[in-house]
């Protein structure tokens, strides 16, 4: 029975899941890096997080709040990194040396591929025998923080698409997880839940095709209310079909982006992606992005979308126009993001066909 819960990380969603599960009665301990000491300086002083808005609200007493990695994992039935895609191999390699047989991680989420660029580090690192690793598609929830120890959750997702590598622990993850978000859904394997990240949908190229306005207010800008015109919107429905393309040639289900959001709770049912975007409670008031340095553009093009046009290299779907705003984002910050990206060598996907890919996503490393 998992009774202590690690959280890796400082932001939004670590502290919303950590308050969360301490006021749903776990035992959580919650471990920041030394370098990034200012999201829980004033957290260390006070081992209290205040949720607000939806769900449970209140003070959360957390049980530990520590910059030791050692400490942190030393007792955990369950760890839950809750950090950026960009990270997640750093997380591998400084997890490497504590890792135990039959450790449990669940990334939270694990975005386009996480679980298996964790996995692949710790295989080469020989500290992956007997670990399960699992993960969401999203975020449990769309939140805010409103201070230095204080989170406003907008939303608690009503869909998390889950599952673990290799596949077959499947069952054994999900029942875990389950206990403490009912709205987790088994899916196939983890290239499933990757290809489900609405991230690369929603976020690269309206920040792209709003790039001047982003830069000129410096601010003054909603992505989601101002960015996301019936054009733009269009765009993001091309990629959609580019990913739902991806997904025909692997066997999954699909799901297109307004059914999705909708499905997680974003946006209300309409008939285009963008009603649903323009008529979001959830989405219209996002204020941002402030420059293009927000993970919008820099974590969902590399990690995400790069990502995705690598795959279909693999079984064969062209995505001119995922390729074009990679193209575009790589020019807008003078870096080349085809290079820089995660791919399927990141993956440990590489030299795979189709039916190689499965196998691997079920079985796991030999």
């Amino acid at each position: 029975m998992v009774k202590k819960i690690t959280i890796i990380g400082g932001g939004n969603g670590a502290f919303a899941v950590a308050g969360d599960l301490t006021l749903a009665g776990y035992e959580i301990t919650l471990y920041e890096d030394e370098r990034f000491k200012e999201n829980i300086e004033e957290l260390l002083k006070t081992q209290t997080i205040t949720l607000t808005g939806v769900g449970k609200t209140g003070e959360a007493k957390i049980h530990k709040v520590t910059m030791d990695l050692q400490e942190a994992l030393l007792e955990a039935d369950l760890i839950m990194p809750v950090v950026p895609a960009y990270a997640l191999k750093n997380f591998a390699e400084k997890i490497a040396p504590y890792i135990k047989r039959g450790d449990k991680i669940v990334l939270t989420p694990g975005s386009t591929g996480g679980a298996l660029i964790v996995s692949k580090v710790l295989n080469e690192k020989g500290k992956l025998d007997e670990v399960k690793i699992a993960e969401m598609h999203t975020l449990p929830y769309a939140c805010r923080k409103t201070g230095p120890t204080s989170v406003n959750i907008l939303l608690e997702c009503g869909k998390l698409y889950f599952a673990a590598f290799p596949a077959k622990y499947n069952q054994e993850m999900y029942d875990i997880v389950k206990e403490f978000y009912p709205a987790v859904e088994l899916v196939n394997d983890v290239l499933e839940t990757a290809l489900n990240n609405g991230n690369p949908v929603s976020h690269p190229a309206p920040v792209v095709l709003n790039a001047g306005k982003i830069e000129y207010y410096k601010g003054e800008h909603y992505h989601y209310k101002e960015g996301i015109t019936p054009s733009v919107a269009r765009v993001n429905e091309k990629i959609d079909i580019e990913r739902q393309e991806i997904c025909k040639k692997f066997g999954y289900k699909i799901v297109d982006a307004k059914d999705r959001l909708f499905l997680m709770g974003y946006v209300p049912k309409r008939e285009t992606l963008y009603e649903c975007y323009r008529d979001s409670k959830v989405f219209s008031p996002l204020k941002g992005p402030k420059d293009l340095n927000d993970r919008y553009l820099t974590e969902d093009t590399p990690c995400s979308l790069v990502a995705l046009s690598s795959i279909a290299d693999i079984v064969g779907v062209e995505t001119p126009v995922m390729d074009s705003v990679i193209t575009l984002a790589s020019a807008l910050k003078d870096e080349n993001y085809w290079k820089t990206g995660n791919t399927v060598e990141s993956l440990g996907l590489s030299g795979m066909n189709a039916e190689e890919i499965k196998d691997f996503l079920q079985e796991g490393y030999k």
